[in-house]
């Protein structure tokens, strides 16, 4: 996918591999960049939940934006997240990701506090002048201030710079009312994995951005392959896969699962933010045994959607 073009498709969210002391493992990440890239996902997003951005330093945030930028090269975009807690410190962590060669910002409201939809607005009106690169509003509700469908409507309508939406929420109802009622230019994409198939389903999105794409790339690949086919036998098939493969990863705090997932597949060596105990290091083992049967069914899947006529 060319850097010029607005952004769509795969775009797989990065973990940030650390070491029992807790600093960035870079030849781990470098690795899974170019993993990813590889495996032609249209970008890397950096920086967001799934890279644990509260638990990163600003001078990590500006290396992982630097590092993704250098090994994508122009085979990727690069999306940078700026959760913060104030806005202040969201201005200087995009000026940073700009620096080193962001192509656009992922920015959610605040986190820790919460605010009423004016305050939310006000501060994406003082980003959105801040940053020089595209923005997409970063809808993450269990965590941060939600955005409601009628102010992301006003944004994109009234700031250049915002560019549309990633949508965590798990619902549909804002992707579709902005599908429905926004401008022709907004980017509007998935990011709970339990809603791609369904989203794929009512033509809802220009992408995803995944974080189970990170260590599962092929299914996410595949699931918007056959979505832009409008394959639905394809769709409901993968669908299935994609819903056994999230049962198990959510069955973790955000985004452990994902870590354990990338153990296993060899991807890296991450090791979460708290000790595993005992039950948890036996569910890790539950997770491997599982995913060797899995791994092999979903292979015949793949192969079976690309194969001519599937």
């Amino acid at each position: 996918m060319s850097r010029n073009r607005p952004p769509g498709g795969v775009i797989a969210a990065v973990l940030l591999p650390r070491d029992e002391e807790g600093r960035p493992r870079w030849d781990d990440f470098e690795r899974m960049v170019d993993f990813l890239c590889s495996h032609g996902v249209a970008g890397v997003c950096v920086n967001g939940a799934t890279g644990e951005f509260p638990r990163a330093t600003q001078e990590e945030r500006r290396t992982a934006v630097a590092v993704a930028r250098r090994v994508a090269g122009d085979r990727a975009l690069v999306v940078a997240g700026e959760g913060s807690a104030s806005t202040d410190s969201t201005i200087r962590l995009a000026a940073d990701a700009e620096a080193v060669g962001a192509d656009a910002h992922l920015v959610p409201p605040p986190f820790f506090f919460f605010y009423e939809q004016d305050d939310v607005a006000g501060f994406y009106c003082a980003v959105a002048a801040a940053v020089s690169r595209p923005v997409l509003i970063y809808r993450l509700p269990c965590f941060t201030s939600d955005v409601s469908g009628e102010t992301v409507l006003d944004l994109i309508r009234s700031e250049a710079s915002i560019l549309g939406i990633k949508d965590s929420s798990g619902s549909l109802d804002v992707l579709a009312r902005l599908a429905a009622e926004g401008p022709a230019q907004a980017r509007l994409f998935v990011g709970n994995d339990n809603a791609l198939v369904e989203a794929c389903r009512r033509n809802l999105c220009h992408g995803v951005i995944s974080g189970v794409a990170c260590v599962l790339p092929e299914l996410i690949s595949a699931i918007w392959e056959a979505g832009q086919r409008r394959d639905v036998a394809v769709l409901d098939s993968l669908g299935h896969l994609l819903a056994e493969a999230t049962a198990r990863i959510d069955a973790w705090p955000a985004p452990v699962g994902l870590q354990v997932l990338a153990g296993i597949r060899g991807l890296c060596r991450c090791l979460p933010a708290v000790p595993l105990s005992p039950r948890r290091r036996g569910q890790a083992e539950q997770m491997r045994l599982w995913f060797e049967p899995w791994w092999e069914r979903a292979a015949e899947s793949f192969a079976a959607a690309t194969r001519p006529g599937a």
